[in-house]
């Protein structure tokens, strides 16, 4: 197999905001053979760059001087020059951006496949324009960066030689300025390197002060915490629960302040804050059930919730509303899913399920995180990217 020198882009600071996606694609398609090389910012004021080696993967870690708040949203100014640098100087076969529209991850991406015809490869995470993302953002945003946000989504995406969607509905709109042939969707994966599998988690439970004979639910958000996807699980538990022991463990970076809530909600919940899967897994699976609800909106359905395959990786089943991209992918694979609407009366009535259940449940617990090793983890996902680079570069 061609061996190729790649560069991955990463719009954000070392190990945030899509670091869960990138890395370990990177690890993949090393373990492959290939030369891969992370671009990417450090997560605090610094003059110097960094190097590491990780897991074959040549990581650079560019220094920055504007607050870390600006460089995670990929608007850098002394990190984006000294990418910029680095790619006129460094020939790469293949380039790739994690989210091209905004600077720090697209402009070294095109400056390479300008200076020397390096294949540009661009993923596209969500919906970023009107509709989507940009109606979320605050005013200044909108005021300053809103204008640069809405050209070029699309125009970083027309540049680009081939484009990684998430979902169909990204397909279809990239369908619109691209060959279908130059456009590929590739789901979240499970990591199941990272993430070690743990049938029996009562011991577990107990190392992080939850008693044993608790039912334990998960939630994992990396873009920090949203009560509005908690609430409906939460409420379903607080007006119906009287006797059972029950938890709500929250993972990943968390701007809400648990004081203010209602003491009843608080007593459901623990916050781990953000996890490294690779040093703290075993909080991860202290769950017996994750779940999912996300919104019937544009955003939802455009991109696909990287969680699905951390909560496979660990073998756990998910409370889930299906929406968007995961209602196909949940009825081709149905076993690790327990559906239910976001009716409070559903879910309860899943929830008394779960505790009825919950012996038969760990024994399917081995097939769940037999399809996270086989079907889904990311290291197929990276054999995918690394097919669909072999193509570009063939077809030009």
């Amino acid at each position: 197999m061609q061996k190729l020198n790649i560069l991955i882009s990463h719009t954000s600071v070392y190990k945030k905001s899509g670091w869960g996606r990138i890395f370990p694609l990177a690890k993949g398609l090393a373990k492959q053979g290939q030369q891969v090389t992370i671009i990417t910012t450090n997560t605090n004021f610094s003059l110097f760059t960094k190097r590491k080696i990780i897991d074959n993967v040549n990581i650079i870690i560019f220094p920055e001087i504007i607050p870390s708040r600006v460089s995670r949203m990929g608007f850098g100014f002394l990190s984006l020059f000294l990418e910029m640098l680095h790619v006129v100087f460094h020939k790469y076969d293949v380039v790739q951006s994690d989210n091209g529209h905004r600077p720090l991850a697209g402009m070294p991406c095109r400056l390479s496949k300008r200076l020397h015809k390096s294949v540009y490869v661009a993923e596209w995470y969500d919906w970023y324009g009107k509709g989507g993302q940009y109606d979320t953002k605050k005013k200044l945003f909108k005021i300053l960066l809103g204008w640069y946000e809405l050209k070029y989504e699309i125009k970083d995406k027309k540049v680009a030689d081939g484009v990684v969607v998430l979902s169909e509905v990204l397909r279809e709109r990239a369908k619109t300025f691209k060959t279908e042939d130059k456009i590929v969707k590739i789901h979240g994966g499970a990591d199941v390197l990272s993430i070690p599998f743990v049938k029996e988690n009562s011991v577990l439970k107990l190392k992080y002060d939850i008693d044993e004979d608790t039912l334990t639910f998960g939630y994992i958000n990396a873009k920090g915490f949203n009560i509005s996807e908690v609430l409906p699980l939460a409420n379903a538990i607080i007006n119906n629960n009287e006797s059972m022991k029950i938890k709500i463990l929250i993972f990943g970076d968390s701007q809400i302040d648990f004081s203010i809530l209602p003491q009843k909600f608080r007593e459901h919940i623990v916050s781990f804050g953000w996890v490294d899967f690779s040093k703290d897994y075993e909080k991860l699976l202290c769950v017996d059930v994750f779940f999912l609800f996300k919104k019937e909106d544009l955003r939802s359905k455009a991109g696909w919730p990287n969680c699905i395959g951390d909560y496979i990786a660990c073998g756990r089943h998910i409370l889930i509303d299906p929406v968007g991209e995961v209602i196909d992918f949940a009825k081709k694979y149905s076993f690790p899913f327990i559906m239910t609407s976001k009716s409070e009366i559903d879910i309860w009535a899943k929830v008394k399920y779960i505790a009825k259940e919950i012996a038969s449940l760990k024994e399917e617990r081995i097939m769940i995180r037999k399809l996270a090793e086989d079907v889904i983890s990311w290291e197929s996902k990276s054999k995918e990217l690394l097919s669909f680079y072999l193509y570009l570069l063939e077809h030009g």
